[in-house]
């Protein structure tokens, strides 16, 4: 990272007052010398017209905010009041969808062009990264700007998505949590004759079969994009294993295609095959899942706390009727009943191969995002945010995001992806490869488990 650059800026006490002040009398060489990367696709700095010794500055920002998605809008609303405020920066907003961004951020980490501030949800795709200097180690800015550090609570700001074992740092602007949970149809499940929500996975495999004894789908899947298998892969591995299993996944005491890490296959292979999920759940994306859900044609779905809008509000036909339950318990698992998949998500990096006024208003940027005032406007959404700060109205908060809430609250331990901990970059990809790959029939549950095994052995060599 750009050390030198770093110890002027905290130095001249600028740390502080980055949202108001440009760089002005700093004295840096931006575009010269190491770093100039994203100079070249993001377009070099220029002179300011009317603005003194301010520089225009443009910054790519790499983010899977889409127009689908609940924090569009308030992330459209901070951007748009960042470039008024900073008249000397222009951002350069890039979306691309879930399914493809970890692709594409993989990629860039591998060729050194990381967009100037990128979602990231740290784990394996982003050791390398941080390893090789590529992202921004904050640290030294937070600890300057003790006001802004103090809005975030430990555990989101040295969480797992962004910080990592055996390397001192903070590597990420915590910017939102996650949790999981079942969206369900209650009057669907009255209709079939399920008198509440099940507690235990043998008890859901029994709602499944009463669902489909009234001719609706039982549990939307939006198979055709991995992630949404692969969460749920997650999910029953920590029922199974806890948090720990991933730890032993990643520390290689533990093999993917060993008994215990094929287990979950197993279960999602039984549901595909009793057509828990429909006919072709590998050719279902995940709009048309939840589309499912909201015209009333499939009873419920497991995702993510981020959706309760779109599975209550005004796109859902059947809001009225959605709600919540966690993961069921497996029997002889009992002692994982609280191992969760939740926890820290999105982080906010800031890439290294910049020039320094870039490398500045990207701090600029992601305390805009990351502040209080920022995060107040995305918890609007029902995004679950990492600021302690925030101030919102109770009445613009789904009535189901305290019931995700409590996922994480009640937990005895969270954690995201089973991949997070391991130091195997493409991992994740791979995973959500294999996830569509079982549902659609080309691996057998075993086999996915070898897959994964046989990407660890092709990067470790």
């Amino acid at each position: 990272m750009k050390r030198n650059f770093l110890k002027k800026l905290l130095c001249m006490g600028l740390a502080g007052t980055l949202l108001v002040s440009g760089l002005g009398g700093c004295g840096s060489k931006g575009g010269s010398g190491e770093g100039e990367g994203n100079a070249s696709q993001s377009g070099e700095t220029a002179e300011n017209e009317g603005a003194g010794d301010k520089k225009q500055v443009t910054i790519r920002f790499y983010s899977t905010w889409s127009v689908a998605e609940p924090a569009y809008e308030p992330v459209m609303q901070i951007l748009e009041q960042f470039e008024k405020d900073n008249p000397d920066i222009k951002v350069e907003f890039e979306v691309q969808s879930s399914a493809q961004y970890h692709e594409k951020l993989v990629s860039e980490i591998a060729s050194d062009t990381l967009a100037n501030v990128f979602m990231h949800w740290g784990g394996s795709e982003m050791i390398e990264a941080v390893q090789s200097g590529k992202v921004l180690d904050i640290t030294e800015l937070m600890d300057a700007d003790p006001e802004f550090k103090a809005q975030f609570p430990e555990v989101a700001l040295y969480g797992s998505n962004n910080t990592y074992e055996g390397m001192e740092g903070i590597w990420g602007v915590p910017c939102t949590n996650v949790s999981a949970a079942f969206y369900y149809n209650k009057a669907l499940f009255e209709e079939a004759g399920i008198e509440k929500a099940p507690e235990t996975w043998d008890e859901l495999l029994i709602a499944v079969e009463k669902l489909k004894a009234i001719d609706v789908i039982p549990w939307a899947i939006g198979a055709k994009e991995g992630w949404r298998v692969e969460h749920l892969y997650s999910a029953l591995f920590y029922r199974l294993n806890g948090i720990e299993g991933a730890k032993k996944l990643a520390d290689r005491t533990m093999k993917y295609s060993d008994p215990e890490a094929v287990k979950p296959w197993e279960m999602i292979k039984e549901l595909v095959d009793m057509d828990a999920f429909g006919p072709e759940p590998a050719s279902v994306d995940s709009s048309q899942e939840m589309a499912m859900v909201q015209t009333g044609k499939a009873a419920m779905t497991f995702s993510l706390s981020g959706y309760v809008e779109n599975y209550t509000g005004a796109d859902s036909e059947v809001g009225d009727n959605i709600e919540v339950f966690s993961m069921p318990v497996i029997k002889g698992y009992e002692q994982y009943a609280a191992n969760n998949f939740a926890g820290g998500d999105i982080a906010l990096g800031i890439a290294t191969n910049a020039t320094e006024e870039q490398i500045e208003a990207s701090w600029r940027l992601c305390k805009a995002i990351c502040g209080a005032e920022g995060q107040s406007l995305i918890a609007t959404s029902n995004t679950i945010t990492t600021n302690k700060d925030i101030t919102i109205d109770p009445e613009k908060v789904n009535r189901l995001t305290d019931a995700f809430i409590s996922v994480v609250n009640d937990a005895d331990a969270v954690t995201i992806d089973v991949t997070h901990y391991d130091p195997v970059a493409t991992l994740l990809t791979k995973s959500r490869d294999v996830a569509t790959a079982l549902v659609n029939g080309q691996l057998t549950p075993q086999q996915a488990g070898e897959e994964m095994d046989a990407e660890i052995e092709l990067y470790s060599e």
